[in-house]
């Protein structure tokens, strides 16, 4: 059987293509079903967003009824709907126009990640490897790929924290962690560093707290960091925007896959940094993101 890996920072690349710049303190924490918010604009009147799920899935199987591959997807799709509900599909207005070029734009981006996945291929690898399997050998598992998402708003903020697993043989399935963090005024994918009133300022603090965090974990599991991480694990640290970054009412969310930091059995390693720790940092556009009063 063949091993497909796909990386954070190659998943990132597919997630950012086109984006501004990528995941607390507003609206209740859901988990994938939909909610509501509206525009902070003359819109509101007219106009809301919500978010629901699309549900993709499919299977092949051999000739003998051997199901030889499978995968489910259960994508965001932003959708702007009158006071009524409905679902907006034409624009009457400028507000409405703007709210459909932001459910499109987001859409857009999901869409194009499912296509880069590009699934049917491995519907090909399955069979082609399954027909060259010898009578002898038993065929000991299916390939199979699936995504889940959560996600948490604020009145400006939709954040995404998307989980993707794989299995195309080998000795472990391969997951990772992705986000997107969609700014509903702009119609734009941010990049967290965007939140900050100094970006490279910000950048630069989150890394240091990182850094302080991994290596109290290394000092709790009575190792040296290097011990614990990659011998470059500051190099991964600091480039931490590039990874799976969200936002809750708790604060940011820093998470780095399996094998990305530190070897595969030790899972994904996953950063919590509190809101009172990134308020400092945050320009008065990030705090109205995050859905945190002026100050």
């Amino acid at each position: 059987m063949r091993k497909t890996t796909l990386t954070a920072a190659v998943l990132t690349a597919v997630l950012l293509g086109g984006c501004g710049a990528p995941p607390p303190g507003g609206t209740s924490e859901l988990q994938g079903a939909a909610s509501a918010s509206r525009l902070p604009s003359s819109a509101a009147e007219t106009v809301r967003f919500e978010l629901d799920s699309d549900r993709r899935s499919d299977s092949v199987s051999a000739d003998d009824g051997t199901l030889l591959a499978s995968y489910t997807y259960t994508i965001p799709v932003l959708r702007a709907v009158t006071e009524s509900g409905a679902v907006l599909e034409t624009a009457a207005t400028q507000a409405q126009q703007r709210a459909l070029d932001a459910a499109d734009a987001f859409n857009a981006e999901l869409a194009s990640w499912v296509e880069n996945m590009n699934f049917p291929e491995i519907f090909d690898w399955a069979r082609s490897d399954y027909q060259m399997l010898d009578e002898d050998v038993e065929w000991t598992g299916y390939y199979s790929e699936e995504f889940t998402y959560t996600f948490w708003r604020t009145e400006r903020l939709i954040s995404v924290a998307g989980d993707y697993y794989s299995y195309t043989g080998g000795a472990h399935p391969n997951s990772t962690l992705v986000s997107w963090n969609f700014d509903l005024e702009t119609g734009r994918f941010l990049h967290v560093t965007a939140l900050g009133e100094d970006t490279e300022g910000f950048q630069a603090a989150v890394t240091e707290e990182l850094i302080r965090q991994a290596d109290r974990r290394a000092m709790d599991e009575d190792c040296a960091p290097t011990e614990m991480y990659w011998e470059n694990y500051r190099d991964i640290l600091s480039r931490w925007p590039d990874y799976a970054v969200t936002f809750s009412n708790s604060g940011m969310t820093v998470s780095y896959p399996a094998y990305e930091l530190a070897a595969y059995a030790l899972g994904p390693q996953v950063f919590e940094l509190n809101m009172d720790f990134l308020e400092p940092y945050l320009s008065a556009d990030g705090r109205e993101l995050l859905g945190l009063p002026p100050v």
